[in-house]
């Protein structure tokens, strides 16, 4: 009767233990997930903000230009 509890109790506690590592490894991917996303818009905004000054930039050489040699 004890081994027979003792077994349950066991495959009790492995059962528990693989929901937990499922949990954890689903939170681990999330996780990841989320990291890689904010990585990705950042380095979107950054882009933008480098094309933002190239262009004005370019643009204020042009309207130098013009004026300069008008």
């Amino acid at each position: 009767m004890r081994s027979e509890y003792d077994a349950m109790n066991q495959l009790s506690n492995s059962s528990q233990q693989a929901k937990q590592d499922a949990i954890r490894a689903m939170n681990d991917r999330y996780l990841l997930d989320e990291q890689l996303e904010s990585q990705r818009l950042n380095e979107i905004f950054w882009r933008g903000v480098m094309r933002f000054i190239t262009h004005i930039t370019l643009a204020s050489i042009v309207i130098y230009a013009l004026f300069h040699f008008a």
